[in-house]
């Protein structure tokens, strides 16, 4: 033990001794016995504390003494670092100014090298720029060349055109003559009948004439046979004048309504006539401009070539691709997005081989009538017998096309968007209120309504399997439905203003929508791998895009907007492939034919234009609906199309 412990020890003995003297000091009643032991306590306490002072201090210094020790190897250690780290710096900094005077004569050298190689390069572009100046002349000569045959072959058409006008103003020269000769006849036929009516009325004055003579004599039986003579050779006369008449009544009738039809066939072929006349100069004008900045265009390249002396091997390629003819660039076209291009399709005129045939007898367009207010959204169903039109009156109707009779659903909010199931079974409709409520197509009866949105329903749109229905809403969501659960899957966020617009790819594994003009996006969503694209186009201001839809193939997407234009777009890519322009106010409906070779839209400017979409040309206007249209839609058949608009009416026209 050491001299501490002994000490603590010695002291704990004292301190029991004196608590037994005093123990004892009480039991006795004497004080030497407490007295004692309690001065042997204090006194080598006082002793002790002393004693162990010195020994913490010197176990403190024996302590102290170890650190230093241990320390001492590691100040040497820094002391050898900072002499490696000094050592260090100075070589660094001999390096760094030795690479520097390295560069500076590498430098100078590979001027010198760059120099040289640009004064080869300058006589290399001299004589290349020679070359390519040669195939800008001949393409110059070859662009007056097509220009001359261009303008010969306008002519040749127009020709034609004239010829078929001054065969139709002969013709109607000739109709007219044969309706005046017609007339002619009835003229003379109905003056044949005043004659014949005039003998008649003087026989029959005559015989009047005798009977009042008769009846001067007493023979009353005579007279009597002789009135009822008369009586039944008037009414044998009435009725012979009656169906020598009426075939006359109706040969002028006929002629009546042929010579209406021919005149207004007449009307709508000149109509025709001359809109393909004003199509055709159109683009005689467009293509002699578009010759015109050629020209232009390759002047410049010529300038810009002889100007500029220092371009590089990849910005030659570049004008020589910029200086190919029209047949060459078409050979050697990739699809590129070029942001500052404008691609708007010029009208190509084709042959009537090409276009669809429209029944265009203004007569025979009918129209369906019932709703009390706008009509926003249609839909045909699976076999293209029924047709459902949601309005803003607060109801739904289904409507039987064979009859043209309706039925009825009264809903709470107003309609603004209906949609058939693939199989025909369910209508559901997304309304002004937060709820989407589904409907038994046979019964009209209410399935089920499903709630989630916060906000009013634009659109609704099901699935090629008819098990999901999606909901695009004002509260900036689409959500996703599944149809046999009643309940909803998925909610879809990305958009940052309202969506109005939702539509399935054919084989649902896509979803595209359109929002507000506050985001003003289109969005594709990829169902199967959680994650989105959002188109980009050419142009920046869409505004609020309306409408949105897959053709049948599903390469192709077509979406109508604020901006009055329509664009298609590259599903695959996301590239905006053309902009169809024509309408004077917003597009607020797109619609593709089942073979997907044609479009429909429909705009505020009260119009529906039909579209080709391979060439992007605006095939035909129908100008019937006397109100914006909201809708277009066509029947699965292929065989009409149909119309939704804001006078309250539905139009379907007849489509081959």
């Amino acid at each position: 033990m050491t001299k501490l412990h002994w000490l603590e020890v010695t002291e704990y003995a004292s301190l029991y001794a004196s608590a037994l003297g005093t123990l004892v000091a009480a039991v006795t009643q004497q004080a030497v016995y407490a007295a004692a032991p309690l001065t042997v306590a204090i006194g080598l306490n006082v002793a002790n504390r002393e004693r162990l002072k010195n020994l913490n201090e010197r176990q403190q210094q024996t302590a102290i003494a170890q650190l230093d020790q241990l320390i001492d190897p590691f100040r040497q250690r820094l002391e050898n670092f900072d002499s490696f780290t000094q050592n260090l710096s100075q070589t660094t900094q001999e390096q760094i100014e030795e690479l520097q005077r390295h560069q500076q004569e590498q430098s100078t050298d590979s001027v010198r090298q760059r120099l040289v190689q640009l004064d080869s390069f300058r006589q290399q572009l001299s004589r290349n720029t020679e070359q390519q100046i040669e195939p800008l002349r001949q393409h110059l000569a070859q662009l007056d060349a097509f220009t001359h045959q261009l303008s010969r072959t306008t002519e040749q058409q127009i020709e034609p055109l004239r010829q078929y006008f001054a065969q139709l103003d002969t013709f109607t020269q000739q109709l007219n003559t044969a309706t005046h000769q017609q007339f002619e006849l009835l003229r003379q036929r109905l003056t044949q009948l005043d004659i014949f009516t005039q003998q008649l009325g003087k026989n029959t004055q005559q015989q009047m004439e005798q009977l009042q003579k008769f009846q001067q004599v007493p023979n009353l039986d005579a007279i009597n046979q002789r009135l009822s003579q008369i009586e039944s050779f008037t009414q044998q006369l009435n009725t012979n004048t009656q169906q020598q008449i009426q075939p006359l009544q109706q040969c002028i009738a006929e002629l009546n309504i042929n010579t209406e039809k021919q005149t207004e066939e007449f009307k709508y072929a000149i109509a025709l006539l001359q809109t393909e006349l004003q199509k055709l100069t159109q683009s005689i004008a467009q293509v002699e401009q578009q010759l015109h900045q050629d020209i232009l265009k390759t002047k410049t390249k010529t300038e810009n070539i002889t100007q500029q002396t220092s371009l590089k091997p990849q910005e030659q390629q570049t004008t020589i691709l910029q200086s190919q003819s029209p047949l060459e660039k078409k050979k050697n076209f990739k699809p590129q997005p070029d942001p500052e291009a404008t691609k708007v399709f010029v009208p190509v005129v084709t042959t009537p081989e090409s276009q669809p045939t429209i029944i265009q007898n203004l007569k025979s367009v009918p129209s369906l009538q019932g709703h009390l207010e706008r009509v926003v959204s249609i839909a045909f169903s699976n076999d293209g017998q029924t047709l459902a039109s949601g309005s803003h009156d607060k109801t739904i109707k289904i409507w039987h096309l064979v009859n043209q009779e309706p039925r009825t659903i009264k809903v709470s909010e107003r309609v603004n968007s209906v949609a058939f199931s693939p199989n025909g079974n369910i209508l559901a409709s997304g309304n002004d209120g937060t709820k989407i409520r589904l409907w038994d197509v046979r019964t009209e009866q209410e399935i089920c309504t499903l709630s989630g949105h916060k906000e009013r329903v634009y659109s609704v749109a099901f699935s090629p399997n008819s098990k999901i229905l999606a909901s695009a809403s004002k509260d900036k969501t689409i959500k996703l439905w599944y149809i046999e659960k009643r309940q909803e899957t998925y909610t879809l966020t990305g958009h940052i203003d309202e969506v109005l617009c939702v539509s399935f790819s054919p084989d649902g594994k896509m979803l595209a929508s359109g929002s507000g003009d506050n985001d003003g996006t289109i969005k594709i969503w990829y169902l199967t791998q959680n994650k989105f694209l959002t188109l980009k186009g050419y142009s920046n201001s869409w505004g609020r895009i309306y409408s949105v839809a897959f053709s049948p193939n599903g390469k192709f997407l077509a979406s109508g907007s604020q901006d009055k234009t329509i664009r298609l777009w590259n599903v695959e890519s996301g590239e905006e492939i053309c902009t169809l322009t024509g309408h004077t106010d917003e597009v607020y409906s797109v619609a593709f034919s089942p073979n997907g070779k044609f479009l429909a839209s429909g705009s505020q400017d009260k119009t529906i234009k039909l579209w080709q979409v391979d060439t992007g040309e605006e095939i035909r206007t129908f100008t019937e609906n006397r109100s914006a249209v909201y809708s277009v839609a066509f029947s699965p058949d292929g065989k009409k199309f149909a119309s939704s608009n804001a006078d309250k009416t539905i139009m379907i026209f007849p489509y081959q």
